[in-house]
């Protein structure tokens, strides 16, 4: 690793969530397109979102609230399958001046919901962000109307990583500041709100595997040039989740 290498490493270990995307974002739309959040798992993020509906059950008529929305693509994913209450939050300035639909601009921990409530919360790829996980699921039920539900969408670690793993890991945690949970985890964090699961899918593989994403990070893109070759051995489920009470 040059010294620009590690330089570049260092100010990424410093960034916050909102400063990485105020800076990179316009950097993965051009990379990757519209939908980002949704890419990794399918060309069409009009069908991934409807993928995601039927696993999460999100259907036209329920308000939805995306944590940690991006530039808004799975909202406009799940609008063209018919949702059209939905609310989404972004602590990112860049994300809000790129997305095609309305964003509310906040630390979605400071956020004031205005009395609204939710049939479904999302967190699509956004759960690993917040430093408190438990205040963070506290906020998510508090927003729900009775009989609501939770959906997270979230790359989760393997229990038991060998080395290599465990490096692609460490790279992930300094290069998006991102703390991945085993699926365990994420049922047993849920479970200390009073939360059980009763949907979803985890299908294992690791980021290799994944051809999309490895000429993501890697070739003379921009993106590419920010990324580390470990990235592509990180080992995750891709987890749906559907949490209720």
């Amino acid at each position: 690793m040059d010294t620009i290498e590690k330089l570049n490493k260092c100010v990424r270990m410093v960034m916050s969530t909102a400063e990485y995307y105020d800076e990179y974002s316009d950097v993965y739309l051009s990379d990757y397109g519209s939908v980002f959040q949704a890419a990794l798992f399918a060309e069409d993020p009009v069908e991934h979102c409807r993928v995601m509906m039927g696993r999460g059950m999100i259907l036209p008529g329920h308000r939805v609230l995306d944590v940690g929305c991006g530039v808004g693509g799975v909202m406009s994913g799940l609008m063209a399958n018919g949702v059209e209450d939905i609310v989404g939050v972004t602590n990112s300035v860049r994300q809000v001046e790129l997305a095609k639909v309305d964003l509310e601009l906040a630390d979605f921990m400071e956020w004031e919901d205005a009395g609204r409530t939710f049939d479904r919360v999302i967190l699509c790829e956004s759960f690993g962000y917040f430093e408190e996980p438990g205040k963070l699921i506290a906020k998510c039920v508090g927003l729900l109307k009775p009989g609501g539900m939770i959906y997270v969408k979230d790359l989760c670690a393997v229990s038991d990583p060998d080395l290599v793993q465990q490096v692609g890991l460490a790279e992930l945690k300094t290069l998006w500041n991102y703390e991945n949970y085993t699926v365990g985890e994420m049922v047993w964090l849920w479970a200390q709100a009073g939360m059980r699961r009763v949907g979803g899918d985890d299908n294992l593989w690791r980021i290799s595997d994944c051809v999309g994403f490895v000429k993501f990070i890697s070739g003379d893109s921009q993106l590419g040039k920010m990324h580390f070759p470990a990235v592509g051995q990180v080992p995750v489920k891709a987890s749906d989740f559907l949490f209720t009470k």
